[in-house]
């Protein structure tokens, strides 16, 4: 496969796990735009890999003179302002999440034919909550109803990418995540899962300020499920949640323990504050027609997940480099 794929956000947690995913899966060159080089997400084989260009989204000349200069076939855009950062900052975050898109669409237009897809990162945010839904899993083609601002930005991103295949024609992929959680997550509400996990690593307790169903992803699974949307084959616009695993916040703690005792871990402190809110988001985010048209999207299961996330968070801390503090990212 000679393809070039330009990321953006591509040091982030799910930047980091999309640009190993597609170096290691064909893709010739991968470059990343962003604002820091701040490579300590990505594994360090890959840090001579990845081309880096240093630049603001929310500044078009920027964005186009990247693009421009790149000329890639895939473009995969996941620099965004997380929810609690959008409330805090409400106009910031339109700034980067729906001026950023669509800058990046813009620059995306101006290569033509060059270009063989373009993937949008969107979100659960802009569902309702569960009860608004009666089946048992909730897809795609359901009302929207977002609880935030930042959910109104992903359905202003979607809408961009609509608009874009259709004067177009090239494919356009737009995927929906819920709870990502693993290494390299450290920022947003729902960073509060990998943060109890870094606790658990280092030996100190925390209490999760909220509870309920949440439907979670592995980083591996998302950097997977965001590669396998820009280089599997694939015709049309479509919108998809990515794979993942719905379970209650008190299960997931269990399943924490239950690990750690048998990694030989013993007085894992974690549980949940009273008086804990409910979680805001929707869960049993269903997948099938994600599957049906990228069928190399992987699916961890919780326990090897919560494996996984434990062993390389108690080696940072033994070298003294895990930060196990909650950042909301407010």
């Amino acid at each position: 496969m000679t393809t070039t794929a330009f990321v953006t956000g591509p040091t982030g947690c799910i930047g980091a796990a999309t640009v190993q995913y597609l170096l290691d899966h064909g893709v010739q060159r991968v470059v990343g735009m962003s604002r820091k080089k701040d490579f300590s997400r990505l594994n360090p084989e890959y840090h001579d890999r990845l081309e880096f260009i240093e630049g603001d989204i929310t500044v078009l000349e920027q964005v186009q003179n990247a693009v421009l200069t790149v000329r890639p076939e895939r473009i995969i855009h996941l620099a965004a302002f997380q929810t609690p950062a959008c409330m805090a900052h409400p106009l910031q975050g339109m700034e980067v999440n729906v001026i950023g898109t669509r800058n990046v669409v813009q620059a995306a237009y101006q290569l033509g034919d060059r270009l063989q897809r373009l993937v949008l990162a969107s979100s659960s945010a802009v569902y309702g909550p569960r009860e608004m839904y009666p089946d048992e899993t909730v897809t795609t083609d359901v009302p929207f109803l977002p609880p935030n601002l930042y959910g109104f930005w992903k359905i202003c991103n979607e809408a961009m990418g609509q608009a874009f295949y259709r004067e177009t024609g090239i494919p356009t992929v737009c995927i929906r995540l819920s709870t990502c959680y693993g290494p390299g997550r450290d920022l947003g509400m729902t960073s509060a899962p990998t943060t109890m996990l870094k606790c658990a690593a280092a030996g100190q307790p925390f209490r999760m300020p909220y509870q309920g169903r949440e439907h979670f992803h592995f980083v591996d699974d998302v950097g997977a499920g965001f590669a396998e949307a820009a280089i599997a084959p694939f015709e049309g616009y479509g919108a998809f949640n990515l794979r993942g695993i719905t379970i209650h916040t008190e299960e997931f703690i269990e399943k924490i323990q239950r690990v750690a005792s048998e990694l030989g871990w013993h007085g894992v402190d974690v549980g949940v504050e009273p008086g804990a809110q409910g979680m805001p988001f929707v869960n049993e985010l269903d997948a099938e027609t994600a599957l049906t048209a990228f069928p190399k999207m992987s699916l961890t299961s919780i326990e090897d997940g919560i494996r996984i996330s434990l062993i390389a968070f108690r080696k940072m801390a033994e070298a003294g480099e895990l930060d196990a503090a909650y950042n909301p990212g407010g």
